[in-house]
């Protein structure tokens, strides 16, 4: 089974713990609205912050840190050679797509930036995080993850995890960053991804709704 998500928060729903199988970590996807977001925060405008990570558009970004757990408790990080090499993404068609050998400098600078951050706030686990960065079209041209529209992908751990194959899927569009949407019998706010209320079996074709 896939690992999933469901909670409505931003970081939430973007990191997927890996746990099991004597193994531990983290599974991110970091979508293009995180930035612009957390630079929203900071005060600069939308249009600035987009402007600002246009370098990342192309690509689909995900962080991973995985570690073998040993008897005595201690983590042995698994490689960034053997992430680069055994992490892909997975499309709704099921065709895996492997990490861009060379990213363009801008998208290399941010995930330089970062690691430091991570690695002050995480320990060694923040050290040995990886910045990965996939393309982000298919080969019919069409893009492969956006957050704000219907589709779904998976990243895809290979033989590094303690199984085979260890799929983090995502069923988009994600609901922290689309507008409330309501079903419209029980006025429940359900998730943007939903197509039907779970509870009444109504149909859910609106953004928003009372």
């Amino acid at each position: 089974m896939p690992h999933t998500s469901d909670s409505p928060d931003l970081l939430r729903e973007t990191q997927l713990s890996i746990a099991g199988n004597g193994h531990s970590g983290l599974v991110w996807w970091i979508p293009f609205e995180f930035w612009v977001h957390s630079a929203e925060e900071r005060g600069e405008s939308p249009e600035k912050a987009a402007e600002t990570f246009k370098a990342l558009r192309p690509y689909i970004m995900v962080g991973v840190f995985v570690a073998k757990v040993t008897a005595l408790g201690s983590f042995e990080f698994v490689s960034s050679a053997d992430m680069q090499t055994n992490i892909v993404i997975r499309d709704a068609q099921g065709t895996d797509y492997a990490a861009v050998a060379e990213p363009a400098p801008d998208a290399k600078n941010l995930a330089a930036a970062v690691k430091p951050i991570l690695a002050s706030a995480l320990g060694k686990a923040g050290e040995n995080f990886e910045f990965l960065f996939f393309p982000n079209q298919n080969k019919q041209g069409t893009a492969i993850a956006e957050a704000q529209q219907k589709g779904q992908f998976s990243i895809v751990l290979k033989k590094i995890a303690g199984v085979p194959e260890s799929r983090f899927e995502w069923r988009l569009p994600l609901t922290s960053v689309m507008p409330p949407k309501f079903c419209l019998v029980g006025k429940e706010r359900v998730h943007a991804n939903w197509d039907y209320c779970p509870w009444h079996g109504v149909a859910l074709n609106t953004p928003s709704g009372k």
